[in-house]
């Protein structure tokens, strides 16, 4: 692994759709019902009107409207309705009605600046994907955003944009809180920053609660959320005081015996001289490096604060939180320890983020050192012609420096293979030269590591001459003008449905509502492909994809490789020689049929591998009922045929008619061989027959007939015009038809081919099929 390991990748939300920003515009009671009021609401757009029971329901207020046709979470429907006799049309939505934390009863009020009419799922982001990565302990720099980004920026060497320090706080006010540490080998640094005059009271930003909710932490109050955001952010854990609840001055020190705190998650907590505290003159304000006192916590109604950022040893941290019966987020960052510079940098972040939210004047920062500078990693000698034994890879020492650099490390060349490296601050887990050798290791990559070749035989598998490759295939298609597709393999259920009735098989942990199930047709795929490409004015497009489609149950999964193709558009691109037509049915049945003969299957009924290859007429749910076909191998289904339902198309949002075809890659597998006949030598006698049939029957069953009624010298039969129209009885149609009779050993004389004609006329007529006169 080049970075952590991924332990879960989960929506960012439960499924739910049709719920957008609406604004309540009136609120009257109802006439039936005392805890039920009549709202009239906008989505911008329309107005609705709403029968809701929520306590908290004003004018004015924005909140999630369910539109008619809603699903959300658990699979409820949102139609219309009345309650007591008042008709209802959508549903006004709490939070947790949308799978999402609540914070208040009753309905979930949004920012007054939320966008009327835009999609809740559009405007979070709620289509986003969470994923939690399994960092290892000696990788505490890695606990935040910018550690994240960091590993990044060094694996894929990208820079990391840095803030712009425009929006950075300036300091309006003179306000400081004396502090001073009194346990300088477990806290080198201790920062406090006081924040005169904030309006506790006020929300906290929809953009900051969602990406507090999607990283597992409450949202508490916003001075206590810009804490834990910038520990997200940076990787630093903050503390926030009420400064009107402190008796004096601040003090790090060890606890005192008997000393005792009720912390922030109303636990008393008994200290002894092993807790590392932060003391007012009153006694323990706080846990270091662990969790607040209760006594000197920030509310609503605080106005002035004290912001703590401090360098806390790990050695100090450790085991206290466990026992004491506690996990905070802060230990566990303590414990595997925090950037001794970072405190500073995150202390000014924060304080801008709480001045941006709830305003107030910002103080200078005051800082208590203690006697002891914070600990940084030492240099570290590295010796590449060691490395080069030790990797069993040789790495060129520029090459070495440039990884070495991109990790934030500073590198000089002792020698010329002699590398001194001093790593950057975070990254106090690089002590020894082979904490470097892996993490050039890491950076290279697993696959810069060759095997040596073994010494044992090595045969070479031959492909029988009967198999099709699956890669034959493709070459094929795009040969003919097509070009690959390769689309998702689960889609949205509601479009599944539309292709067949049969349920698909659901993920467990889909990405999003829209890609919930398994594909049981690469049908789908395509057709969203073709509308993307529609969408951005290509009005010609022919597209194929090979993949696999699932079939069946959890239990019993059918994997199935298929080949689909679609058509629309134009049968030709556009050029000066040829008119523009558009192209049908029988165009990708002639590609359907092109393909087959490449892979070997025969189309000649008269051939040994007589009818390896057929089309019938046959409804499908995703056809239309007009023009589809089941493709036969051996009298075996493998495959359909046709334009895409009208209804279907309208709903995929494609435009024109559009063509497509499915195939069973296994039916194609394994051809017969192709055997040597010699041909004729004797002249072929060509006859035209224009025949009357009904309208019903299908060619390709009068050519059937005509083919069991002919004799072994009927070497083809064709059609070569059709029509309908004037002369031509009500409920037929005249089809004009070719015979080509052809004897191996003699020639054919007139009578005989007269006879024959004769013989297949009578049984024609046999099936209310005439001659046309």
């Amino acid at each position: 692994m080049r970075f952590s390991e991924f332990d879960a990748i989960e929506p960012a939300a439960e499924s739910f759709n049709g719920v957008v920003v609406a604004e309540v515009r009136s609120v009257e009671p109802h006439p039936d019902a005392d805890k039920l009021k009549i709202t009239r609401v906008t989505d911008g757009t329309h107005e609705y009107q709403i029968v809701c029971g929520a306590a908290n329901v004003r004018v004015g207020m924005r909140v999630p409207l369910a539109t008619l046709g809603a699903q959300l979470p658990g699979g409820l429907v949102i139609k219309s309705a009345k309650l007591r006799g008042v008709p209802s049309e959508g549903m006004l939505c709490s939070a947790s009605e949308l799978g999402m934390p609540s914070v208040v009863d009753g309905l979930w009020e949004l920012p007054s600046d939320a966008p009327l009419g835009q999609s809740i799922r559009g405007w979070l982001n709620l289509d986003d994907s969470i994923i939690e990565l399994g960092i290892t302990p000696n990788r505490g720099d890695a606990l935040s955003i910018l550690g994240v980004a960091r590993d990044c920026s060094a694996l894929f060497d990208l820079d990391i944009t840095p803030r712009d320090q425009s929006s950075v706080t300036q300091v309006t006010s003179d306000a400081v809180q004396p502090a001073r540490i009194a346990a300088p080998d477990d806290c080198p640094v201790y920062l406090t920053q006081v924040i005169c005059g904030v309006s506790a009271g006020r929300k906290t930003p929809m953009w900051m609660s969602e990406r507090l909710r999607r990283a597992g932490i409450k949202v508490i109050e916003p001075i206590v959320d810009v804490c834990n955001y910038v520990m997200l952010e940076l990787g630093q854990p903050l503390h926030a005081f009420d400064q009107q609840k402190l008796q004096g001055g601040l003090t790090v020190r060890r606890a005192r015996p008997g000393e005792s705190m009720d912390a922030l998650n109303q636990q008393k907590l008994e200290l002894d001289a092993d807790c590392l505290v932060i003391a007012d003159e009153a006694g323990p304000v706080a846990l270091a490096g662990i969790i607040g006192g209760l006594e000197s916590a920030v509310s609503t109604a605080t106005i002035n604060i004290v912001l703590e950022s401090a360098h806390f040893t790990p050695e100090a941290i450790a085991g206290r939180a466990r026992r004491l019966g506690l996990t905070t987020d802060a230990a566990f960052r303590f414990e595997r320890g925090v950037d001794p510079l970072l405190p500073a940098r995150a202390l000014s972040r924060a304080a801008t983020l709480i001045q941006q939210i709830c305003g107030g004047q910002v103080g200078n920062a005051s800082a208590a050192q203690g006697a002891k500078a914070p600990q940084v990693p030492a240099a570290i000698q590295l010796d590449m012609s060691w490395a080069e034994r030790r990797l069993g890879l040789a790495i060129l020492p520029e090459q070495a420096k440039k990884f070495l650099v991109r990790l934030g490390c500073n590198v000089e060349f002792q020698s010329d293979t002699v590398l001194t490296v001093t790593p950057p601050s975070h990254r106090f887990d690089m002590v020894i030269p082979e904490d470097l050798l892996e993490e050039l290791a890491r950076l290279l990559g697993f696959d810069a590591f060759r095997a040596p070749m073994g010494r044992s035989p090595l045969t070479i598998g031959v492909r029988p001459e009967t198999e099709n490759s699956f890669a034959k295939v493709a070459d094929f298609m795009a040969s003919q003008g097509y070009f690959e597709a390769i689309s998702y393999s689960f889609i949205d259920p509601a479009i599944a449905e539309l292709f067949t009735s049969a349920p698909g098989i659901a993920l467990a942990n889909p990405i999003s509502s829209e890609m919930a199930v398994m594909r049981q047709s690469l049908w789908p795929g395509l057709l969203q492909a073709v509308a993307f490409n529609q969408n951005r004015q290509q009005s010609r497009v022919r597209l194929f994809e090979v993949g696999r489609s699932f079939k069946g149950s959890l239990d019993d999964v059918q994997e199935i490789d298929q080949l689909a193709a679609v058509i629309v558009g134009a049968r030709w691109p556009e050029q000066w020689s040829e008119k523009s037509t558009q192209a049908d049915f029988f165009d990708l049945k002639g590609d359907c049929e092109a393909l087959l003969l490449h892979l070997g299957f025969s189309l000649d009924p008269s051939s040994d591998q007589a009818n390896d290859v057929s089309f019938r007429a046959a409804a499908h749910p995703a056809l239309h009922p007009g023009q589809s076909a089941e493709i036969l191998i051996h009298g075996q289904p493998c495959g359909w045929l046709g334009a895409i339902h009208p209804d279907i198309a309208k709903k995929m949002d494609v435009n024109g008619s559009v063509f497509v075809l499915e195939l069973d890659l296994h039916s194609l597998q394994y051809r017969h061989l192709p055997m040597n006949k010699p041909r004729s030598r004797f002249p072929q006698v060509r006859r035209d027959l224009a025949l009357l049939k009904p309208a019903t029957m299908p060619i390709a069953e009068l050519l059937s007939l005509i083919r069991n009624g002919g004799p072994a010298s009927l070497r083809e039969v064709g059609v070569f015009d059709r029509y309908v129209g004037a002369g031509i009885e009500p409920g037929f149609e005249s089809v004009a038809v070719k015979l080509i009779f052809q004897e191996s050993e003699r020639t054919l004389t007139d009578d005989e081919i007269v006879g024959i004609i004769s013989d297949i006329r009578a049984n024609l007529a046999q099936h209310n099929i005439q001659l046309r006169t």
